[in-house]
């Protein structure tokens, strides 16, 4: 009986170390979001026309999950040679989405739009912190090895990397630094496993 408390006790005691471990981080965070908010608020105030607004919200939208079976089912159709780039995409994806929600919980960063009241969000958010990227992360460890098997097709794969991360700032989720981790991020599982596979 007395064993369970002290292991709550304990298990509690790491919880409170780790969060305050992670108070700079986070103390980092508060300043590079009053910085970087100007960006947000930029592609923000630019969504005022409705065909901007409806475009930022329709990228943003495909990239909670629409977009992938888009790119991957016409490629599988097109040629039987893009199924290890295909299940190469599907891995980095799977295991970017391990790694995820645990960096996005310690950072606990919040979004743009419940930093300023004046940035109402286009769409609803999937969760509540920001940082990093969950689209740009995503979009990155999908595209990165389908354009190692088809390197023509890179222009394309990088505009519409560009478009969700204007796409999601745009929208009051993310800031620039958010975009760029998750793309780095992505980018740093796909890569391996695409040269591994």
């Amino acid at each position: 009986m007395l064993a369970r408390p002290r292991i709550s006790l304990a298990s509690a005691r790491t919880r409170i170390a780790a969060h305050e471990a992670l108070d700079p981080l986070r103390s980092l965070f508060n300043d590079l979001s009053e910085r970087e908010i100007r960006f947000v608020e930029l592609a923000w105030r630019g969504t005022r026309r409705p065909g901007i607004r409806a475009l930022a919200i329709s990228i943003s939208w495909l990239g909670n999950g629409a977009i992938y079976p888009i790119i991957a089912v016409p490629l599988w159709y097109m040629a039987h040679w893009v199924a290890r780039p295909l299940v190469a995409a599907a891995l980095s994806v799977a295991i970017a989405h391990l790694l995820y929600p645990w960096l996005k919980a310690a950072c606990a960063r919040s979004r743009p739009c419940n930093l300023r009241d004046s940035l109402e969000p286009l769409l609803a958010s999937l969760d509540e912190h920001s940082f990093p990227s969950g689209h740009a992360m995503t979009l990155a460890a999908a595209l990165i090895p389908l354009v190692h098997a088809v390197p023509i097709v890179w222009p394309l794969a990088l505009g519409f990397w560009l478009a969700m991360a204007w796409a999601r700032m745009a929208c009051g989720h993310h800031y620039p630094s958010d975009i760029a981790a998750g793309g780095l991020l992505g980018a740093a599982i796909a890569l391996p496993v695409t040269f591994l596979s």
